[in-house]
């Protein structure tokens, strides 16, 4: 059976993003690894479909945010390398070294935790000391990082396999002097933390050791600072970090660059029906008629992911055209004005986001951009918060 709202995702979009951001990461013969983060949900688009889409296109690490995403990865049987970001508990950590999870670590408990539970299971587990340069959320500065990463260097259970930071402010701006010096204090703390094990300079023919600043902005902005990994997000699923990092590319000649959106999100129209002028539509009366409407019902809501700040301000395509959201948006029911949409009927497909074409070939595009526009607030916030309730189906 059809269900009556359901996002596609586009396999070959997909793909096209992970080439360009795998080529734009490339400089000076450099190869590093990519890891395309999938945590919240896949950024809403949907954990397991794309995780697997992302394996099969040869992507070689996933990035996660808990033990839950860490667990159903495993269990669906992904062969990629785990890279967790976000704090799990000592108990938590445990069993995601149990999984062959990798950890971003600035928690001496988690840290001991992770030891114990290698030992436990005769493993040794892969940590990455985060190392605060200037974001001040997760991390340790200079010294207590360079004491972690000696201490985890030296713990016969545990492997040093990386170093990470994270940008504050690359993505909004265009004057990137900020995080050129949260690069600068980071390079600093890794030679520090090289010299204290003994390990090979970076770029050695025998240097392991994974140092790794770049998001999307800085893939695709900066490909020589892309270190031995570069963690991907927004842009894997076609959206650009902000417009600053699209006009900061055009200026560095990187106008070849181009993302394609995965997402489309669709529901079918319900009921139709016609109202004369004055009457009022929804909860709150917030809408009343100025002309005989024609009205779409769409079975999907706020408990879906369609923000109640839409309510009288979003549009929908219908037939390759917008039709004006009207009246409140409710928990389970949105409400459109198709009147200028003649051949509309029960069952076609409306497209909440996404792109959709008109009978006559020509269509229309909702982006995630022009919705956070409406709600003021970001692309992220738009996707991650698509009910994960809602089916994803890859489309070709």
């Amino acid at each position: 059976m059809q269900p009556t709202s359901w996002i596609e995702l586009s396999r070959k979009a997909l793909r096209h993003n992970v080439q360009v951001l795998r080529s734009a990461s490339e400089s000076g013969g450099r190869r590093p690894l990519l890891c395309t983060m999938v945590k919240g949900n896949a950024y809403g688009h949907g954990l397991e479909p794309v995780a697997r889409e992302l394996v099969a296109a040869g992507v070689p690490w996933l990035g996660t945010c808990d033990l839950r995403e860490i667990e159903e990865l495993r269990q669906k049987g992904l062969p990629a390398a785990l890279y967790n970001v976000g704090w799990l508990p000592p108990d938590h950590a445990a069993r995601a070294v149990q999984l062959d999870a990798r950890l971003v670590v600035y928690d001496e408990a988690v840290v001991a935790a992770c030891s114990e539970a290698a030992r436990l299971a005769g493993l040794r587990a892969n940590l990455h000391v985060k190392v605060e340069t200037g974001n001040n959320r997760q991390g340790l500065r200079h010294d207590d990082a360079v004491r972690m990463a000696v201490r985890i260097g030296r713990d016969p259970h545990l492997r040093l396999e990386g170093l990470s930071t994270h940008f504050a402010d690359v993505e909004d701006t265009t004057d990137h002097r900020f995080a050129r010096a949260q690069l600068e204090r980071f390079e600093t703390t890794a030679a520090a933390v090289r010299t204290a094990l003994g390990l090979p300079p970076a770029g050695h023919p025998d240097d392991h050791l994974l140092c790794h600043a770049s998001n999307t902005a800085a893939v695709l902005l900066w490909p020589e600072v892309c270190g031995g990994l570069v963690r991907a997000g927004i842009g894997v699923y076609g959206l650009w970090p902000s417009k600053e990092t699209r006009l900061s590319a055009s200026e560095l000649g990187r106008r070849h660059l181009e993302l394609q959106p995965v997402l489309t999100w669709k529901a079918r129209i319900a009921q139709l029906r016609d109202v004369p002028t004055g009457e009022y539509v929804g909860y709150g009366r917030t809408f009343r008629t100025v002309r005989p409407t024609r009205l779409a019902l769409l079975p999907i809501g706020y408990y879906d992911g369609y923000d109640r700040g839409l309510s009288n301000l979003g549009q929908v395509l219908v037939c390759g055209q917008r039709a004006r959201v009207i009246g409140r948006v409710a928990m389970n029911i949105v409400t459109v004005d198709v009147t200028d949409c003649p051949q509309v009927a029960v069952g076609d497909e409306a497209v909440l986001l996404g792109a959709q074409a008109a009978r006559d070939g020509e269509g229309d595009r909702i982006s995630a951009d022009e919705m956070a526009g409406w709600l003021g607030t970001i692309h992220y916030e738009v996707t991650t918060r698509l009910g994960q309730h809602l089916p994803r189906v890859v489309v070709q």
